[in-house]
């Protein structure tokens, strides 16, 4: 994770607000999932739109708000979170407030890997390569 991410969920989980800290320990929680090798599906993890950028978001719903991680692969199984925010300020697909937050993907990415493209595939599965499918069942 960037420097970035690391402050914001210090910064959550810190807080003196019982219902705030339990939000952000849940986050924790959904990012340790990702790390520890948990089945991994779209519902979890997906690209953002357009694809030729390499922006994902890591959704961790439960309880309210829901959050966003916003990151990138740098190469498989490596997703680097950029930053954070609440999911309701965003509003709809391709809001402007969407694509702000893609553009601070980006340049958060540039800072820490100094300009380095992300990792690119087609195929989910190369991003996640084991326990994940981008189907929302669970694997046979």
């Amino acid at each position: 994770m960037t420097k970035r991410l690391d402050k914001e969920i210090k910064a959550g989980c810190a807080s003196p607000d019982r219902k705030r800290y339990e939000r952000w320990e849940r986050l924790r929680a959904d990012m340790a999932h990702y790390t520890e090798n948990g089945f991994v599906s779209w519902s979890f993890m997906k690209w953002l739109q357009p694809k030729k950028f390499e922006h994902w978001e890591l959704k961790s719903v439960r309880p309210r708000p829901s959050l966003r991680v916003f990151g990138r692969f740098a190469r498989p199984n490596i997703f680097v979170g950029t930053h954070v925010v609440e999911r309701s300020p965003l509003g709809a697909k391709w809001s402007l407030e969407w694509e702000l937050e893609k553009l601070s993907c980006e340049e958060l990415w540039n800072e820490a890997f100094g300009g380095s493209d992300p990792f690119r595939s087609a195929i989910y599965e190369h991003y996640i390569t084991e326990n994940a499918s981008r189907d929302l069942g669970v694997p046979r």
